[in-house]
């Protein structure tokens, strides 16, 4: 899917998580098809999974995987640094516009980069909070496809999730700073103590 919306060869991609090991799908294709993207980051906060990506990157298509909890700011030096951000956020609208904050504060601030948000499929009233977030973000959802991603065994929104390819429209990125917020639906429904 990337691949055919423009977004590998020649790019610079970020992951904004990759617990689905989606940089390294990328990265094979990549080789398969004889296209090679500029650049594949990961910034993940699961050790576990950075040694995975760190044991299996390599030529031709290396990934550089990054400790990072997104709840912290973008580090200075990956800011302003790519033109596709890609991302899988908790499925709330707090952990979608965490994470699409931080892929926007991760792309180069020009008029037409991409993101691409992989997102739990949600009601009508859901799907508009959806739209607005990324709206309010500065992001024009071109596609939305519905039942994108499979998850075997999943029973969270029935498995699937759908995938929302945008368009940058090139408006300052929002604060990058520290978020202690909610962000999973299991957080939100817990019980405060008392």
């Amino acid at each position: 899917y990337l691949y055919e919306n423009d977004a590998v060869e020649g790019r610079s991609l970020v992951f904004l998580g990759d617990d689905d090991l989606t940089s390294i799908a990328v990265g094979l294709v990549s080789e398969f098809l004889n296209v090679r993207p500029r650049r594949l980051t990961v910034l993940e906060v699961d050790d576990r999974l950075l040694s995975f990506l760190s044991e299996t990157s390599g030529q031709p298509c290396p990934i550089d995987p990054v400790q990072h909890d997104l709840r912290q700011p973008i580090p200075a030096e990956l800011a302003d640094q790519f033109d596709v951000f890609f991302t899988d956020p908790p499925y709330t609208i707090p952990g979608l516009r965490l994470f699409v904050e931080r892929g926007i504060r991760a792309l180069r601030p020009e008029v037409g980069k991409l993101g691409f948000v992989s997102f739990g499929r949600k009601s009508p009233a859901e799907s508009v909070e959806i739209g607005r977030a990324l709206s309010d973000l500065g992001l024009a959802s071109v596609e939305v496809v519905p039942d994108f991603n499979r998850y075997d065994g999943a029973q969270l929104l029935a498995g699937t999730s759908q995938m929302i390819r945008t368009v940058f429209g090139g408006q300052e990125a929002g604060a990058n700073e520290a978020y202690e917020g909610l962000l999973y639906t299991r957080d939100a429904r817990r019980k405060p103590r008392g």
